[in-house]
């Protein structure tokens, strides 16, 4: 019998596993209580709503060609980074700005995720206000729609100039193509000549082409919806969380007392 009592003294038994019925009310008001006030939270705390706009890209992959799969990752990479070109962000920031939301660069970035997903790059915006958040995402990726089919043309060009460029260098290095009609045609003034005008294309061209090639295209974008459920600050967490702390200091409270007795003895 001494060993039995000895043991119940020295094994911890939480107080939820033994409480009584005034402990089981006690329990019950404080989670009630701080869920109300998890709701009294919710209405000073504006709820976040996150609106998505898609920029839908297509990457055009001939068979037999020395193009890997490093390659297409790296230019929908680029598609990405160049979502936070100067051109776009300045144009998307003026556009809210005409809308009567003043916003900068700074703020922009934090309330924005720039996600990629398969071919697709994904515009996500955070934003208290889901109409504003829609509008946001769906100005970015018509803006960089438009921007990146101008630079798409400018890409076209440093391709082709690219082209003709090693396919000029090959007439004078490569013997299997000394024989074929584009190197025939060739003398040594014009090759000269058109390897100037290839290079005079590359710079002209290439800072406006963005970093794009011609195997990567800007197919369309589609706009946001207005959200409807917020994804962060909701009530209903709010209340959950009130519910959820009240629990866990109820528990803690029933301890206490226990905690004390033994420390008395």
């Amino acid at each position: 019998m001494n060993d039995n009592k000895d043991l119940e003294e020295h094994t911890f038994v939480p107080a939820l596993f033994r409480l009584k019925k005034n402990q089981y009310l006690l329990i019950s008001l404080m989670m009630i209580f701080f869920a109300l006030l998890g709701l009294l939270g919710s209405f000073l705390i504006k709820p976040k709503y996150e609106a998505k706009a898609v920029l839908v890209t297509n990457f055009e992959l001939v068979e037999d060609t020395n193009i890997t799969e490093i390659m297409v990752y790296s230019q929908l990479e680029i598609v990405r980074q160049i979502m936070l070109h100067p051109d776009i962000t300045d144009e998307v920031i003026r556009l809210e700005q005409e809308a009567g939301n003043s916003i900068s660069l700074e703020e922009l970035k934090k309330i924005s995720v720039i996600e990629g997903r398969l071919n697709s790059t994904l515009v996500k915006i955070r934003f208290t206000e889901p109409e504003v958040a829609a509008r946001i995402a769906t100005n970015w990726v018509e803006v960089a729609f438009n921007r990146l089919s101008e630079a798409y043309e400018h890409a076209l060009l440093v391709s082709e100039a690219k082209w003709v460029l090693t396919s000029s260098e090959k007439c004078l290095t490569d013997e299997k193509v000394f024989d074929t009609a584009f190197c025939e045609t060739l003398s040594l003034d014009s090759l000269e000549m058109q390897t100037e005008e290839a290079q005079a294309v590359i710079l002209a061209e290439g800072p406006k082409s963005l970093g794009l090639t011609k195997e990567i295209q800007i197919s369309q974008f589609q706009p946001a919806s207005i959200p409807t459920k917020p994804i962060q600050g909701g009530r209903t967490n709010f209340m959950l969380i009130g519910a959820l702390i009240g629990l866990v200091l109820s528990m803690i409270t029933l301890e206490i007392p226990r905690n004390s007795k033994k420390v008395k003895k």
